[in-house]
């Protein structure tokens, strides 16, 4: 569909060619009528047409100069002029003034609506031809980005080794990495933990704009390049001189401390070792990935330097000691969790990944090996108090992954000390239905022993549990005590038996399991306020 204004300052004539003609049958819509150039003008700034049919012969400034104006400013619009009698030197003009045509009234219609159908096809094409070198404009970046990209790969992973070669696929990839030392570094960017997960089309916004600052603080001093390495940002620092590490390290801070306030991201970042050739790239890439897995150790949001060493834990100890401490402490957990004792549960928990940080301190490349000792402990647990309801039984693989795709030890920790939690829930939740099962049930023996001498142990012997832990969980279900219970119900039946029955009220005491007919009485007066006489008398 495209847009038309019609200047004539006849109405009948601009209304005419505005209705008469099924423009829309033709997919062209009046958008405007004008009487004059100024209202032409104003209607063309609002609307942006793509054809204007003007008369020429109008007041004070005529259809000529309207079409100069529209030529001068908005080159793109077509212009239709129309005149009352036939001029050369309106023809010339319209001619020099590049107006699309020149037709002479009295107007035939099918003429003016073919000169608009020939004006429609031109514009259709030049916007055919405007979103074709848009797209291919596109694809050209596009392209180039993936060449970008698809040669940084290469260049990490050393899959091409041979400087020559380097350089020509550089080239084609409009990359410059003419110099003499190079940095490769590693970063990676995440949400906090109380956030949720980035979907793709957030995360892809935040990589591109952590890039673009990565870009923007180190283009100060060094040539910088950043390119994706699938969820991480790769970072190629090179320059002629000597990279001075302090200055880099202080300048990948400013960006990490940037993004935590800007983006309410966290950004870890590994620094690789410097090289002296682009063959040698790939050893800095190494070293940068190498870097990262300290991570564990110092926990996230950090810039680790590849060649900075980090302290050791001063008690040496293996993953084996690490394996026999778990052990150990299975069965005191299962003890903690078992009486639901959280505080002791927790102790254990920091105990435990105390162990796991000497461990990992001695030697980052056993988080694996943690994960996985942990998991086996969480495991033999959940076994062990056999809550089958638990989101991890029987799922050995699932909790390894989840402890594994962990970064550090204080994040496997905070995980760790969440299992605890979900297994005290389990285990309450578990009780609860046994609970709610078992009190159930005695309340059915009840109902089924009301004329019988109920008492707690009674009912505790045919659950087969203690009478105080039945006492304990019937107040908890039922919220009032056994005793309490017994006696209610008792009454009520006493109430339905002087209603239904002739029976003496010594009668209906001894029926109840009551052979002291004044106590019978008296707890009957204490629930309804009136003795049982005195009750059949209202009857």
């Amino acid at each position: 569909m495209i847009d038309i204004i019609i200047v004539d300052d006849e109405k009948a004539i601009r209304e005419g060619i505005a209705t008469s003609i099924p423009w829309q049958q033709h997919g062209i819509n009046v958008c405007g009528v004008a009487s004059g150039v100024s209202e032409a003008l104003d209607l063309i700034e609002k609307y942006m047409p793509n054809i204007v049919i003007t008369d020429i012969s109008m007041p004070e400034i005529s259809g000529l100069d309207l079409l100069e104006i529209v030529n001068r400013t908005y080159p793109n619009i077509k212009v239709i002029l129309i005149s009352g009698y036939r001029d050369f030197e309106y023809a010339r003009r319209a001619v020099t003034n590049n107006a699309f045509c020149y037709l002479t009234k009295p107007l035939v219609a099918e003429t003016l609506i073919q000169k608009v159908l020939e004006a429609k096809q031109e514009i259709d094409a030049r916007l055919q031809e405007v979103r074709l070198n848009d797209n291919i404009r596109r694809k050209l970046r596009e392209n180039i980005m993936v060449l970008k990209d698809n040669f940084f790969r290469l260049l990490m992973e050393g899959r091409t080794r041979q400087r020559a070669d380097i350089m020509d696929r550089a080239a084609i990839a409009e990359i410059d990495i003419n110099y003499t030392n190079y940095i490769v570094c590693v970063a990676e960017f995440e949400l906090a933990a109380s956030q949720k997960k980035l979907n793709i089309y957030d995360f892809s916004f935040y990589k591109a704009a952590i890039m673009s600052t990565i870009e923007e603080n180190l283009e100060e001093i060094y040539k910088c390049y950043t390119f994706n390495l699938d969820n991480r940002i790769g970072i190629l620092i090179c320059s002629n001189q000597q990279i001075q590490r302090s200055i880099l390290i202080n300048k990948l801070n400013d960006v990490k401390s940037w993004v935590n306030k800007n983006m309410g991201l966290s950004l870890s970042i590994g620094i690789g070792n410097t090289c002296g050739s682009v063959e040698k790239v790939a050893l800095s890439y190494i070293s940068a990935m190498d870097a990262m897995l300290y991570r564990v150790v110092l926990g996230k949001n950090v810039v680790v330097d590849a060649e900075q060493k980090i302290n050791a834990s001063k008690e040496k100890m293996v993953v084996e000691d690490f394996d026999n401490i778990l052990k150990n402490s299975e069965e005191d957990m299962v003890f903690a969790l078992r009486n639901v004792n959280q505080e002791e549960a927790k102790k254990i928990i920091e105990q435990i990944m105390q162990a796991s940080r000497q461990i990992a301190a001695n030697d980052v490349h056993q988080k694996e090996r943690i994960a996985f000792l942990l998991s086996v402990f969480i495991i033999r647990v959940i076994y062990s108090l056999e809550i089958s309801n638990y989101r991890f039984y029987n799922k050995e693989n699932d909790l390894y992954n989840e402890i594994n795709e962990l970064i550090s030890i204080d994040d496997m920790k905070i995980f760790m000390l969440g299992i605890i939690n979900e297994i005290i829930h389990a285990i309450e939740e578990s009780d609860s239905k046994q609970n709610n099962f078992l009190v159930n049930k005695g309340l059915r023996y009840i109902k089924e022993s009301v004329y019988e001498d109920v008492s707690l142990v009674t009912i505790a012997e045919r659950l087969q549990i203690h009478p105080n832990y039945l006492s304990k969980i019937f107040k908890q279900v039922t919220e009032e005590s056994f005793t309490d219970h017994v006696i209610r119900f008792k009454m009520n039946e006493a109430k339905k038996l002087l209603k239904t029955t002739n029976a003496k009220v010594y009668e209906i005491s001894d029926k109840l399991g009551y052979k002291d007919v004044a106590h019978f009485t008296k707890l009957f007066k204490k629930h309804f306020g009136i003795s049982p006489n005195e009750y059949r008398q209202l009857l």
